[in-house]
């Protein structure tokens, strides 16, 4: 009972806020959202120990240095944008993503090579700049499919999947994703993966890999798949620019050997995925929405 009360307040909530967020113009919206974003950045103790405990890491700073503090509190105002933007999201159409996501020619050329090789395409990203947004840009020139975790909260998850739908996004489940993830791949569509899982990584197969110059998991399924598929992938982000538009970018194509030594194979393959976001990152490290522990022992501690 007391479960389906918090699921139904968070419910309304985020539907009260949503009606507020598309009917508001952004120069009220955008300051509310970085007020919001430091409110959290100050009351939630939890993640924005954890934030900073990962920048101090990307940043190669001590934990309590100021420029650690510093991007830990623009994530925090850049993911309450995110989720302004994402409230947003279902009065967006085709020209308002164009507008918002200028690609700039060479990733275009990445993106197309790798839609050209005929297997479908594996996009790989992290909770970066907005890429739900980037997705739905990108969703335009070919389907997109997304694995990603559900929400315990059921009906907003329903709310969630079915704006995306309308976008040319289709959200799997982890479950039984693996034999749906092929299909889309032989009809040549779109994979995206998340990368950045943290702990969630040890349940998934995984791989341990330098990252930022400490090792950290990550999982290795875009590289098992497409060594299956044959599928390229492309290491892809989307980023915010000062204006509140994006800039998509979209890294060179890479293509899982595929050898007899399988393990090798992956892992390789998943080195330079992790290779390709750490350049990402280290662009725009405050664009990183990383509030959970990204490294295991002191650099990642809760």
């Amino acid at each position: 009972m007391r479960d389906r009360l918090l699921h139904g307040s968070a419910f309304w909530a985020w539907r009260l806020s949503a009606t507020l967020a598309q009917r508001l113009p952004s120069w009220v919206t955008y300051p509310a959202a970085v007020v919001g974003g430091e409110i959290a950045y100050l009351v939630w103790v939890s993640r924005r120990r954890i934030a900073k405990q990962n920048f101090a890491v990307v940043l190669d700073k001590p934990v309590d240095h100021r420029d650690v503090a510093s991007v830990a509190r623009r994530s925090f105002r850049n993911f309450a944008k995110y989720l302004v933007e994402i409230m947003r999201f279902p009065r967006l159409d085709v020209a308002d993503f164009e507008r918002l996501v200028a690609v700039d020619p060479r990733s275009w050329s990445h993106v197309r090579a790798a839609r050209d090789h005929g297997r479908g395409c594996i996009f790989v990203s992290m909770h970066f700049g907005n890429f739900e947004i980037g997705g739905a840009r990108i969703a335009d020139e070919m389907p997109l499919n997304v694995i990603a975790d559900e929400l315990e909260n059921q009906r907003l998850m329903d709310l969630l999947v079915a704006n995306r739908a309308n976008k040319n996004v289709n959200i799997l489940p982890p479950e039984g994703a693996v034999r749906q993830v092929l299909q889309a791949l032989r009809r040549n569509e779109m994979v995206g993966l998340m990368m950045d899982l943290g702990p969630r990584a040890h349940e998934l197969d995984h791989v341990d890999l330098l990252f930022f110059g400490v090792r950290a998991a990550f999982p290795t399924i875009a590289a098992n798949l497409a060594r299956v598929s044959g599928a390229p992938i492309v290491v892809a982000a989307v980023m915010r620019e000062r204006d509140n538009t994006f800039r998509g970018v979209a890294l060179p194509p890479i293509f899982v050997e595929r050898t007899k030594q399988a393990a090798h194979d992956v892992e390789h393959a998943t080195q330079a995925i992790v290779h390709g976001l750490e350049t990402l990152v280290r662009g725009k490290p405050d664009q990183w929405y990383i509030f959970r522990p990204m490294w295991a022992g002191p650099e990642g501690a809760a």
